[in-house]
């Protein structure tokens, strides 16, 4: 059997088993596959060796991390969605995913972390009710700050037109706030409009051309689903099935690509229910480090000729001991030591390599 560790999920009640597409891309994939499979639900990359989730663990040892090695490695373990495929549709499928996980998956980034509204009003209440306290006051300002990152790296930004003056003069302002203002700041912003963003008009592209391959099929290459139906579906249901107060991409979806939500119900429908498991987050594992060293410190050894004597400085000791750990505690939070690493985009299978979405875009413009 195989254990796939993934970022865990507020929406399972929705039969959403994380909120990071990439995990549910896999996910997708392994209960497409029909594989002998248990999910273990982690807030820690402490079991993957690459500090990366989603980790397939086999046969006790962690096999692969990320998206493309894990379908890789199932696939050459009898688990293959595209064995019906030929080299042309195989290309064809390394195309659409590249151009679904970097380009539209910029879109997803954007309306979760840049849209005020959004972040503060669903967003970051979801995250933390899943991290808990006191992550929760830590990982979902981190992952926005990835997001906003990433996203900063593409060229996107989170105003439609900013000229780079009033960007400067935003940027100096903000590292003289005090931080708990920046930590209050989207509650003041939360509703701030983006619908009429650029990306928008981007992510249309992309939708357009998932719209056009899919065309009336019941998936992309026909009567059976492949690895790029997994994928499509692992970024779509997170913005088809996760309310968001200002949820401008489900809204073009819903207007214009119904044959898109066709696709995500039909497979979300017949996704059977993983055998979950949930693993203790770092904190907790520090919490029993903490209790291990406490109770280690006052173990008293006895020694049967000599009478044991109580300890005058006892509650000093413990004092000490718990406000070193707590010290300790606040050390690794407050420096991001806890950290939650945003999804990375994965490097394609070295059969097909792009340098951007625009090449993605004119490689199957015509097919």
């Amino acid at each position: 059997m195989y254990s796939l560790y993934s970022w865990g999920s507020p929406f399972e009640s929705d039969g959403i088993y994380s909120f990071d597409p990439v995990c549910l891309s896999i996910q997708a994939y392994l209960r497409l596959s029909k594989a002998d499979w248990c999910l273990y639900r982690t807030n820690s990359t402490d079991i993957s060796p690459s500090r990366c989730l989603p980790t397939l663990i086999y046969q006790g040892s962690a096999v692969e991390s990320g998206f493309w090695p894990i379908a890789q490695f199932l696939k050459q373990e009898g688990h293959d969605l595209d064995a019906g495929l030929d080299p042309e549709q195989l290309a064809q499928s390394i195309a659409y995913i590249s151009m679904i996980q970097d380009g539209f998956g910029d879109a997803l980034l954007f309306s979760w972390y840049s849209v005020s509204e959004n972040f503060a009003g669903a967003v970051r209440p979801q995250l933390a009710k899943l991290f808990g306290f006191p992550l929760s006051l830590v990982i979902p300002t981190q992952l926005k700050s990835h997001a906003e990152k990433r996203l900063k790296v593409e060229g996107i930004t989170s105003e439609s037109a900013d000229s780079s003056e009033a960007s400067t003069r935003a940027d100096t302002l903000r590292n003289k706030l005090p931080r708990i203002y920046l930590l209050a700041k989207e509650g003041f912003n939360r509703h701030a409009d983006k619908s009429a963003h650029p990306i928008y008009e981007q992510a249309k592209k992309y939708l357009s051309v998932l719209s056009k391959k899919l065309d009336k099929k019941q998936y992309f290459f026909g009567n059976t689903p492949t690895t790029l139906d997994a994928v499509v579906y692992g970024y779509l249901v997170l913005v088809i099935r996760v309310e968001l107060p200002q949820n401008t991409l489900k809204a073009i979806i819903e207007s214009d690509y119904p044959n898109l939500i066709g696709l995500c119900n039909r497979i979300h429908e017949q996704l059977v229910t993983p055998t979950t498991i949930s693993e203790q987050s770092l904190v907790a594992g520090l919490a029993g480090a903490m209790k291990h060293a406490i109770s280690s410190y006052f173990t008293v050894v006895s020694h049967p000729p000599q009478e044991v004597k109580n300890d005058p400085q006892r509650a000093a000791k413990v004092r000490s001991v718990v406000g070193a750990s707590f010290a300790f505690l606040g050390y690794v939070i407050y420096n991001g030591i806890l950290s939650a690493p945003a999804p990375k985009a994965i490097s394609q299978a070295s059969t097909l390599a792009f340098e951007s979405t625009g090449d993605v875009l004119s490689v199957i413009k015509n097919v």
